[in-house]
């Protein structure tokens, strides 16, 4: 990413970003192609609502008490459990909440991450601006990522998928205050976080928990995401075969 087309005359003498701004934005080679990566030991992971810094957060999740009994201690062993599974040449994707704390402590947390290259989708608690982000080391803010896994296109939020309206409908029904922000089902994979360990199973339907509190807070690879839709589909076709078998059953005993 540079300068763009004819910019270097936009404003005679000077240029549009500096070279510390440009080096900021530059992604590398993060959008080349896959066959670019051919023969490099490159993977992708996937986590969420890390909340480094968050002085509430062992009072929210106190089962993170086991990674530390204050803040510094939980955020150190997270950062040691991301990076014995991730190394400086893999991709980390964080479905946001990445933390609650000052741009220096946030710095200081996202240098310890083996990874090169630290994305983030943005959560409810990422308030800061794409550059600061940047100039913390994290390559890439989005609100949202679309990847090809297992040969299905699967979106990448914080949030889960809003409910179905006549779950809401009523005083004594859930209500979702983020419901605005919350993708609408529409039948496809999604990756998320921000429900913390308050979601019974890792995955319902075809949404999947990334967050660090459904998976014995480690991240989750490729192979885990694949392995995962793999077993979706396979339940999906099983269903749809004795749905299938039952109602021939039934049609050919109505025939007697």
């Amino acid at each position: 990413m540079g300068r763009p087309k004819g910019s270097e005359n936009a404003i005679p003498g000077r240029n549009l970003w500096t070279e510390e701004e440009l080096d900021i934005l530059r992604l590398g080679s993060l959008f080349r192609p896959l066959s670019y990566y051919a023969g490099i030991p490159m993977k992708l992971f996937f986590t969420s609502d890390l909340h480094w810094g968050h002085s509430k957060i062992l009072e929210y999740e106190p089962n993170r008490l086991v990674l530390g009994d204050d803040v510094k201690q939980h955020d150190t062993a997270l950062i040691k459990r991301i990076n014995e599974r991730v190394s400086s040449d893999d991709i980390l994707i964080i479905l946001g909440d990445v933390g609650l704390t000052d741009e220096g402590y946030l710095k200081s947390c996202r240098e310890r991450i083996n990874a090169k290259q630290v994305i983030i989708v943005r959560g409810n608690h990422d308030r800061k601006s794409d550059l600061q982000y940047m100039k913390m080391g994290f390559t890439f803010i989005c609100y949202e990522l679309v990847l090809k896994i297992a040969k299905e296109y699967v979106r990448l939020r914080h949030h889960p998928y809003q409910k179905p309206w006549w779950k809401t409908i009523f005083p004594w029904q859930y209500k979702e205050r983020d419901r605005r922000k919350r993708p609408v089902d529409r039948g496809g994979f999604l990756l998320h976080g921000h429900s913390h360990s308050r979601q019974a199973t890792r995955v319902i339907g075809r949404r999947i928990n990334v967050g660090i509190d459904m998976n014995n807070y480690y991240p989750l690879s490729m192979k885990d995401i694949e392995k995962t839709i793999s077993q979706i589909k396979e339940k999906e076709k099983k269903k749809r075969k004795e749905s299938m078998f039952c109602f021939v059953w039934d049609w050919i005993k109505n025939l007697r």
